[in-house]
């Protein structure tokens, strides 16, 4: 595939998209970013429906997308967020702002104050 030269023809929001919408993608980061979930069983734990060979192949893929980094120590393997996955902490922010304030099913929410 040829990258276009000019800017414009770039895309950058079909490129982020490619990156950061595939399903799990977002948990994942907020998973190992905000939970510290650093481990692949707690990963799984935490995210009931999310098989053991998705996580695989999508943490895989976000070590790719340079969203993570897989450390070895020893027979321990982690997964840690990198600068470029600290950056997508934005995309997470406005999708829990948004569920926030129009999915929320939380009594006591003032979502008054998230505009």
């Amino acid at each position: 595939m040829v990258e276009p030269k000019l800017l414009y023809q770039q895309d950058p929001l079909k490129k982020s998209l490619l990156a950061l919408s595939s399903k799990w993608t977002l948990l994942i980061l907020r998973d190992i970013g905000y939970l510290k979930l650093h481990r692949f069983g707690q990963i799984m734990r935490n995210n009931p429906g999310l098989a053991p060979r998705v996580l695989s192949r999508r943490l895989h893929q976000m070590q790719q997308e340079g969203l993570i980094k897989r450390v070895e120590h020893g027979d321990e393997i982690n997964y840690q967020i990198t600068s470029r996955g600290e950056d997508a902490f934005y995309v997470l922010l406005a999708y829990l702002r948004y569920g926030l304030k129009y999915h929320h099913k939380t009594i006591g929410v003032d979502t008054k104050n998230l505009s």
